[in-house]
């Protein structure tokens, strides 16, 4: 059945439903792509330089082509549905390897840089690689990387990058990877948080006692209070596998606002607690058996600037 679909900025257009083989307005999918991004039509609608109402138009003309709801609304604001998250999901990796071809063409005649394109979660971009690049750029001019940034594993696209650093345990086949580091969890709070639950160190019942921040995942990917506390010989206390936020991001500022005692993975959190903005309350940590992995993908022959990268990730790890 034919509908009408319009976008911000644009007219309106004759769309058909799914199922016919056709897309939805691309204009839409980037608009839902920001405010999924934002969890805010108003944030969406300043970055976009549009009214609100038409931020909200797209949106509704999107769910009707899907006939299903992409947000659930309540006066807390807006968070994507389980239909939502599948498609930021696909239509975050399509937004990604539109802007990777615009770079390579960008490139395409320059022969002084190479590019190399790695893919990592928000949190490790933002707390572990995003620092190290600079220092990187110093030592290999050139060449130049790029970052591309995903939450999910799943349907997660291997051909668009050269590396790839894995969100969780997934195990990804005949791929050639490299250790990076170990897989070293322990507790972190902010040092006010840490000062108004008692004295440093605590100890363990003290932390059982304390607000649990937990990441809400749909799939088990990352370790969750309840196998932290069982590889230090406790049982979780009740509810401490209500998650807050799917975003180990918001997680850690969450834990710095004072909120609340998330965990924290040594190789993400270890600049924040040097820095004094998170603390350890407590003296236990856990290393797993599994290590940080550093992948290349399946049948992926790795270019001098790929190795480059590799090797230098690996030394300074």
């Amino acid at each position: 059945m034919n509908q009408i679909a319009s976008h911000p900025g644009g007219t309106a257009r004759a769309t058909t439903g799914p199922g016919s083989g056709d897309l939805p307005s691309i204009q839409g999918l980037h608009t839902f792509a920001i405010v999924a991004r934002h969890d805010s039509f108003s944030a969406a609608a300043e970055e976009l330089e549009v009214g609100q109402s038409a931020v909200s138009h797209a949106i509704r003309q999107l769910e009707r082509w899907f006939g299903c709801s992409l947000f659930e609304r309540d006066h807390r604001g807006i968070r994507l549905t389980d239909e939502g998250r599948i498609l930021a999901d696909g239509v975050g990796a399509g937004l990604s390897r539109v802007h990777q071809a615009v770079r390579d063409l960008q490139h395409l005649h320059d022969h002084d840089t190479e590019v190399v394109t790695i893919s990592v979660s928000t949190a490790t971009a933002s707390n572990w690689l995003i620092p190290r690049l600079a220092r990187f750029k110093q030592d290999h001019p050139e060449v130049d990387v790029r970052c591309v940034t995903t939450d999910s594993d799943r349907n997660f696209d291997t051909g668009s990058v050269d590396l790839f650093i894995p969100v969780g345990r997934a195990r990804w086949p005949g791929c050639q990877r490299w250790a990076l580091t170990a897989e070293t969890v322990y507790p972190v709070c902010s040092p006010d948080y840490a000062a108004s639950v008692g004295s440093v160190p605590w100890d363990l019942d003290r932390l059982m006692e304390a607000e649990l921040l937990t990441l809400q995942e749909r799939h088990r990917s990352r370790m969750r209070w309840s196998e932290w506390f069982r590889a230090v010989g406790r049982t979780a206390p009740e509810g401490a596998g209500q998650g807050i936020t799917n975003d180990y991001t918001v997680l850690l500022h969450a834990a710095m606002e004072g909120q609340g005692v998330g965990l924290g993975w040594h190789h993400l959190v270890e600049d924040l607690v040097q820095q004094g903005r998170l603390v350890r309350p407590v003296a236990e940590a856990v290393t797993t058996a599994e290590p940080l992995w550093l992948n290349a993908p399946l049948g992926r022959a790795l270019t001098s600037a790929t190795e480059a990268f590799r090797d230098w990730l690996i030394a300074s790890t």
